[in-house]
C-alpha cells in the first residue's frame, strides 16, 4: 500500500474543463504530493483546450489519450483509468468538471475514517452540489445533496435524481442506497474488488456499481457537506453520443447486461466473471437494504418517500407489505404533429404487447394549452404519465380532439422494451 496517497482517477470527453479541474484540485489539496493522477483524455483534433503537455512526464501522473472516435463511453473509459491504479491508500474518483474547498483531501480522509469506526469498508459518495464556470464566481451551490430513485426505465436501469439534503447541517454522512460515478471515495480495495465493467455504457452505471459494492461488502454514504462541486448541464459540450453513430448498439448491450446481473424482464441473472455481484452480502440483501426489487420492477414505499436507508419496519410489518409496482414515462411528442390551437382533450392510452388497452390517462384541455406553451424553443412536447402496473406497457397512443375540427389523426409509439 501506497500510504497516504490519493489515486484521482478522471475520465475526460472533449472537455474544456480538464485543465480547470486538475489545477483546482491541485490549488485545493493540503498535501498536493500525495495525489496521484490517472487520466484519460479522449480528445478530438479540432480542440485545443484540453492539452495535457505540461503534466506529462510527471511522477504523479498518468496519461493515457485517445481520440474521440475510439472512445466506447464512460464505463470503458473509468476501467482503463483503473488499470493506472497502483495500490495508493485511497481511491476518488471524479468526472473532469469539477472544483474543490480548501483542504478537500484532508476532510475526506477524516470523514471516511470516522466511519470505519462502524464500518468496515466505507464510501463516500453521490451527486454532488452543482456549480457554473461561465457564471461570475461560478454560482457554487452552499448544500449537500443525496440521491433518490425517480423510476425504472422501460429499458431496465434505474434512474436516479439528486435533492438536497433535508437538515444537510448534520454531523456525518448519511446513508445511501446508490453511488454516483462522479464522486466516489473510497480505500483503495474497492479498484481491485469491484473493477467497472467496461461493457457497460451509461445508464445502469451508478445503480448496477452499488449492488455489486453492497454485495461485495461495502456501505454506502452521502457526503454531508459541500467540499466539492460539479458542473451539470453542460448543454454546449460535446458528449460521445453525440459523436459516435454506433452508441445506439453499445447502449443496448449494456442494457442486456444490465438486465444479466440483476435478473430483469425475463433475462436470467447469470454471474459475470469479475464484474459480478459479491459474495459477502446477497442481492435479496441490497434490495432490502434499499427497498428496490430489480426482477418485478418494485420499489419500496420509504424509497418513494426518500427516507434513508436501510428500510425500516413498523412491529408485525413484513418487508413486502409496502412494495409498489410503478410505472413513469415520457411521451416525446413532435410538436408539428399537433398543430392545432384550440384541443379541448387529448385521449391518451397504454396498451400491452397484444395490443389491448391496459389504462387510460386523457390530458384535459388545460393541460395540454400548458404543454404546447411551455419550452417554446423546444421541437418537442414532453408529456409525463404514471401509473401502477404489474406488467410493462409496450406502447402508447394519443387521440387528440379539436373543438373546430373534432378528432384528428391518431399518434402512437412502441415503449422501447429489450
Amino acid at each position: 500500500m501506497k500510504k497516504n496517497k490519493i489515486f484521482v482517477s478522471i475520465a475526460s470527453y472533449r472537455d474544456p474543463q480538464l485543465i480547470p479541474t486538475i489545477e483546482d484540485c491541485i490549488k485545493n489539496a493540503k498535501n498536493p504530493s500525495n495525489l496521484v493522477f490517472g487520466i484519460l483524455r479522449q480528445y478530438s483534433k479540432k480542440d485545443d483546450f484540453d492539452d495535457l503537455s505540461a503534466y506529462k512526464g510527471k511522477p504523479n501522473f498518468k496519461i493515457k489519450e485517445m481520440l474521440s472516435h475510439r472512445s466506447k463511453g464512460v464505463c470503458h473509459s473509468r476501467h482503463m483509468i483503473q488499470k493506472m491504479y497502483d495500490g495508493e491508500e485511497f481511491y476518488l474518483q471524479l468526472d473532469s468538471h469539477h472544483r474543490f474547498i480548501k483542504d478537500w483531501d484532508v476532510k475526506l480522509k477524516k470523514t471516511l475514517g470516522s466511519l470505519k469506526r462502524s464500518s468496515k469498508k466505507p464510501i463516500l459518495t453521490g451527486y454532488l452540489p452543482s456549480f457554473d464556470p461561465d457564471v461570475k464566481g461560478e454560482a457554487r451551490l452552499n448544500e449537500a445533496w443525496r440521491q433518490y430513485i425517480d423510476r425504472f426505465q422501460p429499458e431496465g436501469p434505474i434512474f436516479i435524481f439528486p435533492e438536497t439534503i433535508p437538515n444537510w447541517k448534520c454531523k456525518k454522512p448519511e446513508k445511501a442506497r446508490f453511488l454516483s460515478g462522479h464522486f466516489i471515495f473510497s480505500e483503495g480495495h474497492f479498484v481491485t474488488n469491484v473493477p467497472y465493467d467496461p461493457k457497460l455504457y451509461f445508464h445502469g452505471e451508478e445503480s448496477s456499481l452499488a449492488v455489486r459494492a453492497y454485495t461485495h461488502g461495502y456501505d454506502l454514504y452521502h457526503l454531508h457537506r459541500p467540499w466539492l462541486w460539479h458542473h451539470y448541464g453542460r448543454d454546449n459540450y460535446s458528449r460521445h453520443w453525440d459523436d459516435e453513430s454506433s452508441w445506439g448498439d453499445l447502449n443496448k448491450q449494456s442494457f442486456h447486461r444490465y438486465k444479466t446481473l440483476l435478473g430483469m424482464d425475463n433475462v436470467r441473472r447469470k454471474h459475470i466473471p469479475v464484474y459480478g455481484l459479491g459474495k459477502e452480502r446477497s442481492l435479496e440483501d441490497y434490495e432490502n437494504y434499499s427497498g428496490i426489487r430489480f426482477k418485478t420492477r418494485q420499489i419500496h414505499q420509504a424509497a418513494f418517500d426518500r427516507t434513508p436507508p436501510p428500510v425500516k419496519l413498523k412491529k408485525g410489518e413484513s418487508i413486502d407489505d409496502k412494495f409498489v409496482s410503478q410505472f413513469k414515462y415520457c411521451i416525446d411528442l413532435h410538436k408539428p404533429n399537433f398543430p392545432e390551437s384550440d384541443y379541448d382533450v387529448w385521449a391518451i392510452a397504454f396498451k400491452d404487447d397484444e395490443g389491448k388497452e391496459m389504462i387510460r390517462l386523457d390530458a384535459s384541455e388545460e393541460e395540454v394549452q400548458r404543454l404546447q406553451n411551455e419550452n417554446p424553443k423546444d421541437d418537442f412536447i414532453r408529456l409525463w404519465r404514471q401509473f401502477e402496473t404489474s406488467k410493462l406497457p409496450s406502447s402508447w397512443l394519443i387521440w387528440p380532439h379539436s373543438k373546430s375540427k373534432e378528432w384528428m389523426n391518431i399518434v402512437e409509439g412502441k415503449i422501447p422494451l429489450l
